[in-house]
């Protein structure tokens, strides 16, 4: 009697083991797809930056474009200072 009440909790842990793993397969590949969406968006967005475009950083500052590099751009800011950022760090283009 020992014997199947344990046989019972094994099988009840590997059926809750299956189901977990289903579910983190599901939400993976979910996720997958809005995940490769955005990244298409963010190479658009990075590759089409030209001079005297307005931009927002992902911490929220605005500047607008004054050179663009292969890995870096330069912003001017509201200031007149002239900053070089990384051109993954800006998250839209405004104008």
């Amino acid at each position: 009697m020992a014997n199947s009440f344990w046989i019972s909790i094994l099988s009840a842990s590997i059926a809750l083991i299956v189901l977990v793993a289903l579910a983190m397969i599901v939400y993976y590949f979910v996720n997958l797809k809005g995940m490769k969406k955005r990244r298409g968006h963010f190479e658009t967005l990075h590759q089409s930056l030209q001079k005297g475009q307005q931009v927002i950083f992902s911490n929220g500052l605005y500047g607008e474009v004054s050179a663009v590099r292969d890995e870096t751009v330069d912003i001017k800011v509201k200031s007149g200072a002239i900053i070089t950022v990384s051109r993954f760090a800006i998250s839209e283009i405004i104008k």
